[in-house]
């Protein structure tokens, strides 16, 4: 009767387990967003302050809110899939936001004179 008892016990363990583990890849998935997410507000403050138009607003607002939306969306996705699937799933949300950072920096600093008011 032990026997039976033990394996029922050992399933809330795996469970909690990887149950904890997707909080810690969320957590450091997380950071990463954040980071792209930092990046791009202090980019669009420096900017800011060389006094930029509309269009510059919103064009250096977009990296800004974009990871926002696609961490969350890469969370619904993944939501009820395997640790392996959550984890590719965010890593590609996570190389996708960065690329988008990446063009809107790289259009920010060859058409410069187009952003500013």
């Amino acid at each position: 009767m032990t026997e039976s008892a033990h394996p029922a016990s050992a399933a809330p363990t795996a469970s909690r387990l990887v149950s904890a583990m997707r909080g810690f890849v969320t957590g450091l998935l997380g950071l990463a967003y954040a980071f792209l997410i930092w990046d791009a507000t202090f980019y669009l403050i420096e900017m800011a302050q060389a006094g930029i138009s509309g269009y510059g607003w919103t064009v250096l607002l977009m990296p800004v809110i974009v990871p926002m939306i696609v961490f969350v969306v890469a969370l619904l996705i993944s939501r009820r899939r395997t640790l392996g699937v959550f984890v590719v799933v965010m890593l590609a949300g996570l190389g996708l936001s960065a690329v988008f950072w990446l063009d809107t920096l790289s259009f920010a600093l060859r058409n410069g004179a187009s952003l500013l008011g």
